[in-house]
């Protein structure tokens, strides 16, 4: 049983809910950008009433997250001489690892909680807005943490910290170094202990700071601003085209009797009818000047280079025609922002999915330490860019010339696109076939 006192449990889970009720709100408006789910504010200047709450849609900020989370593909480990891949594969962690990426460049940051079921190790992932925790400055990890398993429907009656995220926590779960304690009903039923000496729920980052210890979204404050004006924009591109569409049509010189005239009725796809008066004056018709929607797409388009200046994303992911890259390194050098990002977070989140791997195994072994061959494990990751096999085999060739060591090697395996797994075995098939192929010349010549 841990030295900690139940008072102790509960005051640390009551700091962790305040947190995670502080925060909460804010990840949820961050998912409904995600999902083109937000609502179009109304300055109440010349929006309809009609269109007070409409949702335009704009899924700008899905592809900020796709176009970069399509480019980290967790590959396993490399140097793998303690069994971490079969450890992942066992407690099927490489789908929650595919899940919590998507959810890091949402919110800023994820989580992965290690559970125990009959003897099992498992995985758990948990979004910003279901769980939370306190970083240690020195490890970047969490020195304590919460997540919640089960919420309550809204209700009037519930703590007002809640009431605007609409949900409460009924059961969680907080984790500490030493123990790991069960809530439900908001009462503590269990405390399990832990001897691994770290807490078993991990957190996945994207551009974890000093002032951010929890990471930074990839839909900020900056490219939500955005979405909202082209939101706003294409609410008055819907109003002008209505205009645009049924031009505006004036008639001076009327007399005050036609008003009421069935003559006067009209109808789309109908000729008006205007007869003379009695002193023999016909009305004027004519019709107002026609304005131009063309600006819309000018000033959409401005605000599309905005969004890609923020994100690191191209026109072209936005869905614009730009002109064609004179050749294929052009079209590469377009992308190197989004290839520099792509690189920033797979070595941040290499070194937390490295944590998990060490975390389960010494779960799984009972033990507070963990062997020094756990160090060279090295994560490994899919090539960012789908890559040219052909103009690869080509520069590979030309690098063994000079650098004729790296024949054979998990790298060089690894440059074609290879993946680790196969790149292991086949360097492994080549270092045993070049043995049996050098041993009958030894023997011949005794």
């Amino acid at each position: 049983m841990p030295d900690n006192t139940e008072k102790e449990i509960l005051e640390i889970a009551q700091k962790l809910l305040t947190n995670l009720a502080n925060h909460a709100c804010a990840v949820v408006n961050k998912y409904d950008y995600y999902n083109a789910d937000q609502a179009t504010k109304d300055y109440g200047i010349a929006m309809p009433k009609n269109l007070a709450r409409i949702k335009p849609g704009i899924g700008w900020a899905s592809r900020a997250v796709n176009t970069l989370g399509d480019r980290l593909n967790f590959d396993g480990f490399a140097n793998d001489t303690m069994g971490a891949n079969k450890l992942f594969t066992d407690a099927g962690a490489y789908a929650i690892i595919e899940k919590s990426t998507t959810d890091t460049l949402i919110a800023g940051c994820s989580f992965v909680a290690i559970t125990e079921n009959d003897g099992k190790l498992k995985l758990l992932p948990f979004t910003a807005a279901e769980a939370t925790g306190c970083v240690d400055e020195n490890t970047g990890m969490l020195s304590v943490g919460l997540a919640v398993t089960r919420f309550y429907g809204f209700c009037d009656d519930c703590d007002k910290m809640w009431s605007r995220l609409g949900l409460v926590p009924q059961d969680y779960i907080v984790f500490a170094p030493d123990y790991t304690a069960y809530f439900e009903n908001n009462a503590l039923v269990r405390i399990v202990n832990n001897p691994t000496g770290r807490p078993l729920l991990h957190v996945i980052t994207h551009r974890q700071s000093a002032d951010r210890p929890l990471g930074k979204a990839r839909i900020s404050n900056t490219v939500r601003r955005i979405v909202d004006e082209v939101a706003r924009l294409k609410v008055r591109y819907e109003i002008a085209s209505e205009f645009y569409s049924t031009p505006q049509r004036y008639i001076t010189g009327v007399a005050e009797e036609a008003l009421n005239g069935a003559d006067f009725e009209t109808a789309l796809g109908k000729i008006w009818t205007v007869t003379k008066d009695e002193d023999g004056g016909a009305a004027t018709v004519g019709q107002l000047a026609q304005m131009t929607i063309n600006q819309f797409s000018d000033q959409k388009k401005d605000l599309a280079r905005d969004f890609c200046a923020e994100t690191a994303l191209t026109l072209r992911n936005l869905g614009y025609e730009t002109s064609n890259p004179t050749s294929a390194e052009s079209l590469k050098s377009m992308s190197d922002d989004l290839l520099l990002e792509a690189q920033a977070c797979q070595d941040e989140m290499g070194r937390e999915i490295k944590e998990i791997a060490i975390s389960l195994a010494m779960l799984q072994n009972g033990a507070s330490t963990y062997p020094a061959e756990w160090d060279t494990l090295r994560p490994s990751w899919k090539p960012i860019f789908q890559l040219d096999i052909g103009a690869a085999g080509d520069a590979i060739y030309k690098l063994f010339e000079v650098m004729p060591e790296l024949k054979g090697t998990t790298t060089a395996y690894r440059m074609l696109g290879i993946s680790t797994a196969e790149a292991e075995e086949l360097s492994k098939a080549r270092t045993s076939t070049s043995a049996t192929e050098f041993m009958p010349t030894v023997g011949s010549n005794q």
